[in-house]
C-alpha cells in the first residue's frame, strides 16, 4: 500500500461481488463496519453451494466463499464443496442483522440464525436467506469502511496508526464514493473506532450520522440489549441516527 492508493486483493473482489448483490436500489440506512476477515487464497477456491439445500436460493447468488456475513457459507462448511478450517462464521453481525428487522425483546435469542438453536441447516439457511431479503427489501445496506481485511482468524489486530491510515486511504479511493451515489438517509458506524477515524469525512457528506459499540466491545449484556434494540429503531427512522444513538455519538458528531 502506497500512501495514497490500496491495491484491492483477491477477497476484496469477491466480498463486493455479495456485497453489490445484497444493495437496495435505493439504501435508506448504511450499516458502517469496519472490514471483512481475510479469506486466503486456498479459502477462495471454494464454492458456496447454498442450493443443495435450499431450493428457493436465487439462481445468481454469487457462489464464491469469502469470509464476509453476506456469504452463505461463511459459518456454513456443510453448504461448501469443500470444508475450510476455524469457519465458525460472524454470529454477531447476524444478530445486528436480525435486530434491524425485528422487535427486541430484554433477553433476545436470535434463535432463527443461530446454530446454538436452530440445529437444522436447512431451515436456518432459510432464515438467513429470509432475513437478507427483508433486509434488502427495507432499503438496509452494509457497507466496510476497509477495502481490505483487517483481520486475520486467530490474529491480533493490527497497530492503531495502519488501522486509521487504511480506512482513511479506503474512504478517498472507494468508499466515500459509495456513499455519496448511495445517499441515504442515515449513515450507522458499528464500532466507535470507525466513526471516530472517519468523523470529519463523514460529516462532509452532509448525511445524518450515528455509531454504537462493536457487537464484541466488552459491555454488560443489557447495554448489549440497548444496543440492539437500537438498530431496530434506526432502521426505522434512519434520518434520525444521531438523535437515537446519542448516548455514543454525541462527541462524534456533535
Amino acid at each position: 500500500m502506497t500512501a495514497n492508493t490500496l491495491s484491492s486483493p483477491p477477497d476484496s473482489l469477491v466480498v463486493e461481488q455479495h456485497r453489490r448483490f445484497w444493495r437496495p436500489t435505493k439504501p435508506r440506512l448504511v450499516l458502517l463496519a469496519e472490514s471483512h476477515v481475510y479469506t486466503s487464497e486456498d479459502e477462495l477456491r471454494r464454492t458456496v453451494e447454498a442450493e443443495k439445500v435450499l431450493d428457493q436460493t436465487p439462481k445468481d447468488l454469487p457462489r464464491g466463499f469469502v469470509r464476509f456475513v453476506y456469504c452463505l457459507g461463511y459459518g456454513e462448511n456443510d453448504l461448501l464443496d469443500k470444508c475450510i478450517k476455524s469457519n465458525r462464521g460472524t454470529p454477531s453481525f447476524w444478530k445486528i442483522f436480525y435486530s434491524c428487522i425485528n422487535p427486541i425483546t430484554p433477553n433476545p435469542s436470535f434463535a432463527p440464525v443461530l446454530k446454538t438453536t436452530t440445529e437444522l441447516l436447512k431451515d436456518r439457511i432459510g432464515n438467513k436467506l429470509c432475513l437478507l431479503r427483508q433486509m434488502k427489501d427495507q432499503d438496509i445496506w452494509l457497507v466496510d469502511a476497509s477495502i481490505i481485511a483487517l483481520y486475520r482468524s486467530g490474529q491480533p489486530k493490527p497497530p492503531y496508526a495502519l488501522y486509521r491510515r487504511v480506512l482513511q486511504t479506503s474512504w478517498e479511493e472507494h468508499v466515500r464514493i459509495v456513499l455519496q451515489e448511495a445517499q441515504p438517509d442515515g449513515i450507522l458506524c458499528i464500532g466507535l473506532g470507525v466513526a471516530t477515524v472517519l468523523q470529519s469525512q463523514l460529516k462532509k457528506l452532509g448525511i445524518p450520522c450515528g455509531a454504537v459499540p462493536q457487537p464484541n466491545a466488552h459491555l454488560p449484556r443489557e447495554e448489549h440489549s440497548c444496543i440492539f434494540k437500537t438498530y431496530r429503531r434506526v432502521a426505522e427512522e434512519p434520518a434520525r441516527v444521531l438523535e437515537i444513538t446519542t448516548k455514543w455519538s454525541r462527541d462524534l458528531f456533535p
